[in-house]
């Protein structure tokens, strides 16, 4: 007898009773369980939460919140929004209370707080979102916060954030090798991986926002003779005529351009400049210029290393994606969630 799998049997029995409880006969157990979900369906209805997460409840003030601030973040508000598209909104609000409910309770669980120094850079990286500190106190207002409960959340936030993380990186990490072969698979032919052509350029520049006469017009062609007749330091013009604070204070140096990031009709008369060239005088919608191009390069193929960091970002980030979706879905599983559709 000293062979019997007696620890099996017990196993066994134990389930076969569950089974028998829960399942089929509606035992002490399977009362006791109907009596709990009847009281949090009851308090639920009472309350008008939208969903239950491992018995805490989500409310409908907590989605109004949330609901709120996920369109001030993109600068609209509820009433702009018609009552359908605000219903789909809501749900997929929703759905991210509901996971940042799940990452909460595992990471308090584990009581994991990110590092001091990286929970003070984070709130102080979002905080100069705001040029002034009334700009910032009425959102805070707008959102029903004061600063002390903002420092709380951001430091919770940025917790459950490293935490999520810190699961995840063994999933997410890209090695040299799949960076390079990304590369060797897509660049050719990929217009992401060509640089464009570029000039390295200085100014003189004259405002004519707030000017109706021929007064600046007169003084950038009276400069340009200067530049090209008398052979004028362009430099020395620059700092003493130009009303483009940021370069003039360098000679009216403005550094290295690209003509995707300009507007046409500044690119058009400069890129056809050569290396060396000094352009006429020419308007744009805000004033006069004249441009001379002190370097040039043309349009090439990128090389691996000047784009192997941005490949490995994206790599990680693709996968980080998938992989919190992964472990989500996992969390969900093994959750007890219930949802109030009619709440919502």
């Amino acid at each position: 007898m000293k062979n019997f799998p007696w620890r099996i049997v017990l196993y066994l029995v134990f389930i076969l009773y569950l089974l028998i409880d829960l399942k089929w006969c509606g035992g002490p157990l399977r009362q006791a369980y109907q009596s709990r979900r009847d009281v949090t369906i009851k308090a639920a209805i009472e309350n008008r939460w939208v969903a239950i997460v491992n018995l805490e409840p989500i409310t409908g003030g907590q989605l109004d919140l949330a609901t709120f601030r996920h369109l001030y973040q993109r600068g609209k508000h509820g009433d702009e929004i018609p009552e359908k598209n605000l219903q789909m909104i809501r749900r997929a609000v929703l759905q991210q209370l509901i996971n940042e409910t799940l990452v909460r309770h595992y990471a308090d669980g584990e009581n994991f707080t990110a590092p001091t120094e990286e929970i003070e850079r984070y709130i102080t990286s979002w905080k100069s979102q705001f040029a002034t500190e009334d700009e910032m106190a009425g959102r805070l207002e707008a959102q029903g916060l004061t600063e002390a409960e903002l420092d709380e959340e951001l430091t919770r936030v940025w917790s459950r954030k490293r935490w999520l993380e810190k699961r995840i990186l063994p999933a997410v990490k890209v090695t040299d090798e799949e960076v390079r072969a990304w590369f060797d698979a897509n660049h050719e032919g990929d217009e992401d991986f060509i640089e464009p052509v570029k000039v390295h350029a200085r100014q003189i520049f004259l405002s004519t926002v707030e000017v109706e006469d021929d007064s600046k017009e007169t003084l950038i062609r009276d400069l340009h003779a200067r530049l090209t007749v008398e052979d004028a330091d362009f430099s020395e013009l620059a700092k003493q005529y130009s009303e483009d604070e940021r370069s003039k204070k360098r000679g009216g140096d403005i550094n290295w351009l690209a003509a995707d990031r300009l507007p046409d009709e500044f690119t058009k008369p400069v890129f056809q400049l050569k290396k060396g060239e000094l352009s006429p005088p020419f308007q744009t919608k805000i004033g006069w210029y004249i441009v001379e191009i002190l370097d040039r390069q043309e349009e090439r193929p990128q090389t691996f290393d000047e784009v192997a960091e941005e490949i490995q970002d994206h790599l990680e980030s693709e996968r980080t994606i998938e992989t919190i979706k992964v472990l989500m879905k996992k969390y969900r599983t093994i959750a007890n969630i219930q949802l109030f559709p009619e709440h919502i």
